[in-house]
């Protein structure tokens, strides 16, 4: 029996993986370990797998290109078919303005062939670099172009700049091609590799994790677990320098709520200098974390928006130019919407674009403080209310009680809080206290405003939103759907989506998941909208609720029982504050959420 041939297969995206987990498993001669991750990502990724031994490595595009030239082992691309590009080609069709197709010369030959075939007339640009995105997208706005058909890399540049994007990813058939070119070249190239007796003697008799580095900070190994410790790793690179110059050799670090003991140790490796950190860590005590109160890396925010429903649309062009003046004027930003509108991940790229993003992200969610952490923030001198040069979001005030709220305006006001930080505020609109609360802001702070639109205001948008979601969806999901019936995006435009992009994004990914034959029709649309809740329970105490938002057609105790509920869950389940936001006793609150 011919003996396998171990490949590491770098997905940059989740929707691939799945795609080479299947294909794979129909080859007997192949052992295959798949990772995630794009770009720079991608390649830290492969190098975390390469204590194992492996053949070579299979991966695609611009994150193929790096894994070449940093890796000392084959690598073979996963090519764009015709099937793939004119998959994508049927996606954008509908799509309004004029498309174009963008990318690396693997997609943009593809096309340039397929077009010529079938006669398709696409405009086909040719990318060189990761430096020329941001050229391109300049230059299709320029010529008014408003789609682009492109690969992962260059879909977040094109959102950013306000196009729609439709994602062309490679299908089962261009997966099987390359492991079959994988296989030939593992014929020819594959020889026994011995294990590296170096990395054992590193790791051998430690109890903890270790992340060793080469001096110019290249990622050698580490045990840290996949898919996470971006923020642990980027720390040691920072203590890199100190460890070289030998004033480093043990520190101590809170991060994510844990305490880490980071040791440090100069090696010599088979390629010269190298730094291994071993790390130990423990919980931190619950009274050195803040219920309600977060804390993120300019990397962490802009993952935050570019993986909410707001940045697919490319309608963040829409706001650029007021955040652009937010970050040169240094005021404070006011983000109101209703819920699933994107406030937080509208927030969030806000602070990647201001002159502070090197500094953290303090996210104050009032509706998830308790009262521990309200007195923090207002009288401890470690309350983000009192630092310099980070940048506060005080998130959902709406939800949180009046005394509270307004005690800490008047923190952030007389303590000069705006002149030290940046302060993002958001929250939902509605109700007359909020609207005091905005009036404040405003006023007070002289801040500059967002509105974000609910969905139902922009229902032309639907069939659009729809379909983007669409090439989205296929990327990450092991089914491919490619339309939509007219009846079906009828009825998916007359929902009135009170829970906005969020529930929309969440519809769409299950009628993908249930769908058959690679369409989503009426009856699946019907079925699914019949179990959403007619009401968003969104209201925070003290706040008015509107008739649109109770179900008025049922009895009184189960209508009390709603609000009651409703106001439990804006106190993070207090009861005994709930009780006295209704003015009744805990014992009668208790009674009404049992009997009723």
């Amino acid at each position: 029996m011919e003996s396998q041939v171990k490949i590491l297969a770098v997905a940059p995206y989740e929707g691939l993986a799945a795609v080479l987990e299947r294909e794979a498993d129909a080859y007997e001669n192949v052992a295959m370990t798949i990772v995630v991750g794009n770009l720079e990502a991608g390649v830290e990724r492969a190098i975390e797998q390469l204590t194992g031994v492996f053949d070579l490595i299979l991966s695609r595009g611009g994150t193929a290109d790096m894994l070449r030239d940093r890796l000392d082992i084959p690598v073979v691309d996963i090519r764009t078919s015709s099937y793939d590009v004119l998959q994508a080609v049927q996606l954008s069709e509908g799509i309004s303005g004029r498309r174009a197709v963008v990318g690396f010369s693997g997609i943009a030959d593809a096309a340039r062939n397929t077009s010529e075939i079938l006669s398709l007339g696409l405009d086909i640009f040719t990318l060189v670099g990761e430096s020329d995105v941001w050229k391109m997208a300049q230059m299709l706005s320029d010529q008014g172009y408003e789609t682009v058909l492109c690969d992962v890399i260059a879909s977040t540049v094109f959102r950013e700049n306000g196009f729609n994007t439709v994602l062309i990813s490679s299908g089962s058939q261009s997966v099987r091609a390359s492991i079959d070119e994988a296989l030939r070249i593992a014929r020819h190239l594959r020889e026994a590799r011995n294990e590296n007796r170096f990395l054992r003697e590193v790791i051998r008799g430690h109890g903890a994790d270790t992340v060793v580095f080469t001096e110019d900070g290249r990622l050698f190994l580490t045990t840290l677990d996949r898919g996470g410790g971006e923020r642990l790793l980027a720390i040691l690179r920072g203590l890199l320098p100190h460890v070289l110059a030998g004033t480093a050799d043990a520190v101590r670090r809170i991060i994510g709520g844990y305490q880490h003991i980071i040791r440090a140790r100069m090696l010599e490796g088979p390629g010269g200098r190298l730094v291994a950190f071993y790390l130990t860590r423990s919980r931190m005590p619950s009274g050195s974390r803040q219920a309600g109160i977060s804390s993120f890396t300019c990397d962490e925010a802009r993952r935050e928006y570019l993986e909410s429903p707001y940045s697919l649309t490319g309608d963040i062009a829409a706001v650029k130019r007021v955040i652009e003046d937010v970050a040169i004027s240094e005021r404070p930003l006011l983000v109101t919407g209703e819920y699933g509108t994107g406030r937080t991940a509208v927030a969030s790229f806000a602070y990647t674009c201001s002159p502070r993003s090197s500094h953290p992200l303090i996210e104050i969610d009032c509706g998830m403080l308790n009262e521990k952490s309200r007195d923090f923030l207002l009288n401890s001198r470690n309350s983000p209310v009192f630092s310099d040069d980070a940048t506060l979001h005080i998130k959902n005030m709406e939800t949180s009680p009046e005394p509270f709220i307004r005690e800490l305006f008047s923190t952030l006001a007389t303590t000069g809080a705006s002149k030290r930080c940046g302060i993002i505020f958001s929250c939902n609109p509605r109700g007359e206290l909020v609207g005091s609360y905005i009036s404040y802001i405003k006023d007070k702070f002289q801040s500059m405003q967002i509105r974000l639109a609910p969905l139902r205001e922009t229902r032309e948008r639907i069939p659009t939103l729809a379909k983007l979601l669409l090439s989205q969806l296929n990327t990450d999901l092991p089914k491919t759907v490619l339309r939509i019936d007219a009846q079906a995006m009828e009825l998916l435009g007359e929902y009135p989506w009170p829970g906005n992009y969020i529930q929309f994004k969440r519809v769409i990914s299950q009628l993908c998941i249930s769908s058959r034959d690679h369409a989503i029709r009426a009856g699946d649309v019907r079925a699914l909208l019949a179990l959403e809740r007619p009401v968003y329970q969104q209201r925070a105490p003290g706040i008015a609720v509107h008739d649109s938002e109770i179900d008025l057609g049922r009895q009184l105790a189960e209508i009390e029982r709603d609000v009651v509920e409703m106001v439990v869950k804006r106190h993070g389940g207090n009861q005994s504050a709930a009780a006295r936001q209704l003015g009744i006793s805990r014992t009668t609150l208790w009674r009404r959420l049992r009997d009723a």
